[in-house]
Parts: structure tokens; C-alpha cells; sequence
């Protein structure tokens, strides 16, 4: 899951962030909670995914140089979660105007 710095704030302050996709036989949503646990999970119930990050992890995550956590559970189910950067190359049909600047090309 990559999220932009508006999503990254919104977690930290609030401890969760939660997005939907519609499609034409149903909803699919899926997000991100804080949680007291001490390493990275996930939950599917009623067609909602939740990641769950432990608490320690997300201070100040929206203001630190850290880009994501990774963590795969004990069933084999791989969870990246990072901010989203600005692609390499510009997409045609694109808006990244609201991901964080890309650190490969701001040097």
C-alpha cells in the first residue's frame, strides 16, 4: 500500500486511513489502523481489508525520513507499506502532483 503525504498525516493523527474502490457488483475497501500489536498484520472481514501497524511505528512517520515498513506473516502474506514518491518518468494520464517528491530526483 503506498500512500500519499495527506494519507501518511491522516494515519498518524488519527491512527487509521481507509480508502474504497467501486466496482459494478460491489465495494472493495481497504486500510490502514493503528494498532497496539508489536509487528504488522492484517484482517479480512466482510470484503474489508485492514492492515495493522503497531503504534511505534507511525510516530511521527509523516515527519521522518523513514519510506515504509515491510513485514510478512507467519501464513506467507507479504505487506509493504510506504509513501508514495513521484514516478521516474512522467505518466501520460497521471496526476502526482500530491506525492511526495521522488528522493532520486531531488539530489
Amino acid at each position: 500500500m503506498r500512500l500519499s503525504p495527506n494519507e501518511v498525516r491522516e494515519l498518524v493523527k488519527s491512527g487509521s486511513v481507509t480508502d474504497t474502490c467501486a466496482f459494478p457488483t460491489g465495494n472493495f475497501t481497504y486500510g490502514i489502523r493503528s494498532t497496539q500489536a508489536t509487528e504488522i498484520d492484517a484482517t479480512f472481514v466482510d470484503g474489508y481489508i485492514a492492515v495493522l501497524v503497531p503504534e511505534k511505528l507511525l510516530i511521527d512517520w509523516d515527519i521522518n525520513e523513514v519510506v515504509g515498513f515491510e513485514h510478512t506473516t507467519k501464513t506467507g502474506t507479504f505487506m509493504l507499506i510506504e509513501k508514495d514518491f513521484k514516478c521516474l518518468q512522467p505518466r501520460k494520464h497521471e496526476n502526482e502532483s500530491h506525492l511526495y517528491e521522488n528522493p532520486i530526483v531531488s539530489k
